[in-house]
């Protein structure tokens, strides 16, 4: 059964301090300082890499990198939103369960701007499609489509 989405044509400007909100995880872990959304339809997401970032210090020491996996989190947590904006859905566990054609084309550094565009496929029995890019100081960084899934709505997870 897919779910039907309305399409509101209302665009929402969240930052981190309307995050708490929409996500479960602390604020140490999303990717995100700005997202302007169409609900159930599409995201830009925006984050500045500060050199004070936790993971630079880790990853790598005198060279630090943003690991790819938090490229494709940022993809992941912009296409969160998209479903956590729709009308009663606010702070819906989601979870990561599949990927696809992934390319990380570039490292990110601090200092730099990621610029997430993400647009939802489906949504399907629980389960939501999506199409993301990241871009790094306006050049494509990272590409994939991937798929999350509300546990309250699909039974095998």
């Amino acid at each position: 059964m897919e779910r039907k989405v309305e399409k509101s044509n209302i665009m929402v400007r969240l930052d981190r301090n309307d995050f708490p909100a929409y996500f479960r995880q602390t604020l140490d872990y999303v990717f995100l300082d700005v997202v302007e959304v169409e609900p159930g339809e599409r995201a830009d997401g925006y984050l500045k890499l500060v050199p004070e970032a936790w993971y630079f210090p880790m990853h790598f020491p005198g060279n630090p990198v943003l690991p790819g996996v938090f490229q494709m989190e940022c993809l992941q947590q912009t296409g969160g939103l998209i479903l956590n904006t729709m009308e009663g859905r606010r702070e819906e566990r989601l979870y990561f369960c599949a990927c696809q054609d992934v390319r990380i084309h570039r490292k990110a550094v601090p200092g730099d701007c990621l610029h997430s565009e993400v647009s939802l496929l489906r949504f399907r029995r629980g389960i939501a499609k999506f199409q993301g890019t990241l871009y790094v100081n306006d050049a494509v960084s990272c590409q994939m489509q991937f798929a999350l899934a509300d546990p309250d709505e699909v039974s095998v997870l």
